[in-house]
């Protein structure tokens, strides 16, 4: 006959949830980018970005065809800061708790190398961030 005992020491208790900091998050979609993992970076994109998308597969097939046009060649974080409230002037959201960073990409397009100074925003979701990265929006002269 086996008797159930306690255990001698109490169990560990598991660590707390870390979130991933906002710079390390937005280098790592841009790895991502540079990699052409998109169905990866499909899941890192917020709720509102996602259905702005349409689907998984729209997105992944258009972000290919916008690789074959464009290769991104770096991304650096400058500054980032955490607001309490923002509002997308677009698409008329306010988000609460939002991460803004200043980031550096580097394109080349055909022969050319691009440098462009965009401001990112990551609202917060469960394990970390999510990223408001919207398709971009048509032409008008079509």
């Amino acid at each position: 006959m086996v008797s159930a005992r306690p255990p001698e020491a109490p169990p560990l208790r598991s660590p707390d949830a870390t979130s991933i900091a906002p710079g390390t998050f937005e280098l790592r979609f841009a790895k991502l980018h540079q990699d052409h993992d998109f169905d990866v970076m499909w899941d890192m994109l917020a709720e509102d970005a996602q259905r702005s998308w349409g689907s998984r597969h729209s997105f992944v097939e258009r972000m290919q065809r916008q690789a074959s046009e464009y290769e991104l060649l770096e991304a650096r974080v400058g500054g980032s800061e955490i607001v309490p409230e923002w509002t997308d002037r677009h698409r008329n959201r306010t988000y609460r708790n939002v991460a803004r960073l200043d980031v550096l990409y580097r394109i080349r397009h055909g022969w050319r190398d691009v440098t462009m100074r965009r401001q990112v925003h990551l609202v917060p979701a469960a394990g970390g961030w999510r990223t408001l990265f919207y398709p971009a929006e048509a032409s008008k002269a079509s």
